[in-house]
This record gives structure tokens, C-alpha cells and sequence, in this order.
């Protein structure tokens, strides 16, 4: 699938496919480049996204849009995410990142910068109408994974969840893919929706 790099910036554009040049990304100026047809994967500053011809594009399944932002806002998030965005972070966000939500297009995910992801879960869990503690599915996990599931629920990283249970973050990490794995979710948002469904 073809990646397309979008923006004005020489600078931002350079990060980008620096980031991404293992899967042969094409680096585009954003002048008049959202008035044809693509297919593929597309990072694209917010900049350019400008008018609804734009958000239709966004709908498009042969296109799949990550907005990038020098400013990242979470409402904006929401926002790009509703129009059809398969991904939303910040421009200058780590390589790591760039591959990750990249990937997560490619497999029909929506990703989202981290620290967004723990904004969601922690609007999960002050909508929530009952105790997430009293959820069938937390019958299935040990006890020591039972603590480390409701922790992650309400939004606490690996770090903060290590210092809370007085553990390393290797051990936190190590019940996370076990509570994954026996819950059948792929992530911690994942988890979140479902123990506050």
C-alpha cells in the first residue's frame, strides 16, 4: 500500500520520511495535492484538511488518513477520528510512534497519540454507570492481574502502576499481555471499553 507524505513544511515533511523510509513513503508539497485520488496510507499536516470535500476523502476506503498536528488537541481528535481519520498525533511525535500508527493503518486500527488514549480512558471511567470491580469478565484473571486490569481501567501507566503495587514495570507489563490475552482485547483502551461496557 503507498504512503503519502503531506505538508508545507520541508522540516516536518523530512521527519516524517526519515521515520518511514523502509516503506518508500512519497513526500508531497500540500499544494493542490488533495484533489485527486489516493490509495494508500496518508500522513497529512491539519493544515491541509481545510474543507469537506477533504472530510469526504476521509470516508474514502481505498484512503486512509492520519492527521498529524504541530499543536495536538483532543477535541480536534475526536473530531478528525468522527470524519473518518484512522489516526490522529502530534507532527513531531518520536519514529516509534510514526511507524506505529502507520502500521495500526495498515491493519484497519485506529491509533491515536499515547497520552490521548489515556484521556479516553479516563472519560470511560467518569461516564461509567457501574463499578467496573463487579465486571464478569475480571473473574477470569488472577488476583495480582485482577489489580493491574482495574488500575489500567482507570488510566494509570506501566510506571505508575508498578510504584502503586510495589512491582517492576517488566512484571507490569508481563500481567498486561496475560490480561490481553485472556480477555480477548489488543490494548488498554480495549480493556477499558470493555469494563465499562
Amino acid at each position: 500500500m503507498q504512503l503519502y507524505l503531506i505538508g508545507t513544511s520541508e522540516h516536518i515533511l523530512n521527519h516524517w520520511a526519515s521515520a518511514l523510509k523502509k516503506f518508500k513513503p512519497i513526500k508531497m508539497d500540500g499544494v493542490n495535492t488533495l484533489n485527486r485520488p489516493y490509495q494508500g496510507v496518508i500522513f497529512c499536516l491539519d493544515t491541509h484538511i481545510v474543507n469537506e470535500d477533504m472530510c469526504e476523502m476521509l470516508r474514502e476506503e481505498s484512503c486512509k488518513v492520519i492527521v498529524m498536528s504541530m499543536l495536538p488537541d483532543f477535541l480536534q481528535a475526536q473530531e478528525y477520528i468522527r470524519k473518518g481519520a484512522v489516526g490522529y498525533g502530534n507532527a513531531m511525535m518520536h519514529e516509534t510512534h510514526l511507524a506505529s500508527a502507520y502500521h495500526a493503518a495498515l491493519e484497519g486500527k485506529i491509533w491515536l497519540y499515547p497520552d490521548f488514549i489515556n484521556m479516553l480512558i479516563m472519560n470511560l471511567s467518569k461516564t461509567s454507570k457501574m463499578p467496573i470491580e463487579s465486571h464478569d469478565a475480571l473473574e477470569l484473571l488472577s488476583l495480582r492481574e485482577k489489580e493491574v486490569a482495574l488500575l489500567l481501567a482507570q488510566g494509570l501507566s506501566h510506571l505508575e502502576i508498578s510504584e502503586d503495587l510495589v512491582i517492576t514495570v517488566r512484571t507490569v507489563k508481563a500481567h498486561c499481555t496475560s490480561i490481553y490475552e485472556k480477555l480477548g482485547v489488543k490494548d488498554r483502551l480495549a480493556l477499558s471499553v470493555l469494563l465499562h461496557s
